[in-house]
């Protein structure tokens, strides 16, 4: 069974919305290259939009550990989940 500690939801967390932009990428763009998409987001300004479409899975993972009650796990999805917003409002305020 899972342990509940808060590693086991950070990990996760940062890494979910990685896949979850890859996602995106096979769904609507997989006409175009990786690198040719990455090069895209990037020079359109999507880049902050395409990661936050992928922070939507940690809200999936959030939940099953709740259900689970590992809180400790939940707290880490959070915490990974923190990070990206501060990434998000980084790219949205300072440049």
């Amino acid at each position: 069974m899972l342990k509940d500690k808060f590693i086991y939801g950070f990990l996760p967390g940062l890494l979910l919305p990685v896949i979850g932009s890859f996602i995106y990428y096979l769904i609507f763009f997989n006409l175009m290259g990786l690198k040719q998409f990455i090069n895209h987001i990037i020079f359109n300004n999507l880049f902050i939009g395409v990661l936050s479409i992928g922070v939507i899975l940690n809200l999936g993972l959030f939940f099953i550990y709740y259900q689970l009650e590992k809180d400790r796990s939940a707290q880490g999805v959070i915490g990974a989940t923190f990070i990206y917003a501060f990434v998000v409002m980084y790219f949205k305020v300072i440049k």
